[in-house]
C-alpha cells in the first residue's frame, strides 16, 4: 500500500484514537517543555519517528502505534519539532553542505 495511503488508514484507525489517548493519559504534560522546567498540557502525540519511514506496512503500523515512539507535546513544540525536522531533511542538508562546500573554495582561491 502506497504510504500516503497507509498513513491516512492508520491515523483514522481505533487503535490510533485509543493509543492516542492512553499515551496522553500517561503523559499528560508536554515532555519538551518538562524537560525545560515549564509545565504545559499535552494538546498533541507526536511520533519521534516518522510513520512513513518504515520499510514495510508492518513497520510503518509498529512505529504508528508504538508507545515508545509517542512523545506528548503542546501545540508549540509539536510545531517547533517540525520546523526542525524540515531544516533537517535530507535535501537541506545536501544544499547546507554544497553552499559549504562553495565557501571553501572561495576562501581558499579555487573556482
Amino acid at each position: 500500500m502506497a504510504h500516503s495511503k497507509l498513513y491516512i488508514k492508520l491515523m483514522n484507525a481505533k487503535e490510533w484514537r485509543e493509543i492516542r489517548n492512553a499515551k496522553l493519559n500517561l503523559n499528560p504534560l508536554c515532555e519538551r517543555c518538562a524537560r525545560k522546567g515549564y509545565v504545559t498540557p499535552a494538546r498533541v502525540i507526536h511520533h519521534i519517528r516518522e510513520i512513513e519511514s518504515g520499510l514495510t506496512d508492518e513497520e510503518c503500523r509498529q512505529l504508528a502505534y508504538s508507545m515508545s515512539n509517542l512523545q506528548s507535546l503542546c501545540y508549540e513544540c509539536h510545531h517547533e519539532v517540525h520546523s526542525e525536522a524540515r531544516y533537517n531533511t535530507k535535501q537541506q542538508h545536501q544544499e547546507r553542505e554544497a553552499d559549504r562546500l562553495k565557501q571553501w573554495v572561495a576562501r581558499h582561491g579555487g573556482g
